[in-house]
């Protein structure tokens, strides 16, 4: 029986494909926003950024995403300018959200690269992961 990580690998990359050519990056962005707030409903660890700029750029398919810190929480803004972009493939993106790679192998291979500032993008990083966690712990104790 395949994991659900493994269907989510393989069809969100169609899925964003068809995505980008039905809505507009504004509307994709607050998909964002939502699916990344609901991961942090608990979490505080971002309102220190507040005010702070943030785009994602994947580049297959091309796409701009941005996005501003406000309590704690990720709304969507127009991707320029920003003070951290995070730039890389749809596929390393989901490694990255499903935790299928290590986040440090995907910034060393070049996978995803960071340009701006960096400690951004590891606050970001750290607290989507502690989220991530948590979630999971929460699923396994639900689902056989």
């Amino acid at each position: 029986m395949p994991r659900l990580f493994d269907i989510v690998s393989q069809a969100a990359p169609r899925a964003l494909d068809l995505g980008v050519k039905l809505f507009p990056p504004p509307a994709i962005a607050l998909g964002g926003a939502l699916m990344a707030n609901l991961l942090l409903i608990s979490d505080r660890s971002l309102e220190a950024l507040s005010g702070t700029r943030i785009c994602l750029e994947i580049t297959n398919p091309s796409l701009a995403l941005g996005f501003v810190i406000r309590g704690g929480r990720l709304w969507p803004a127009p991707p320029i300018p920003w003070k951290t972009c995070i730039r890389g493939d749809v596929r390393s993106f989901l490694a990255l959200l499903l935790q299928t790679e290590d986040a440090d192998a995907l910034f060393f291979d070049r996978r995803l690269c960071v340009e701006g500032d960096t400690g951004i993008a590891l606050q970001l990083r750290h607290a989507l992961e502690s989220a991530i966690y948590r979630h999971k712990k929460r699923l396994r104790a639900v689902l056989p």
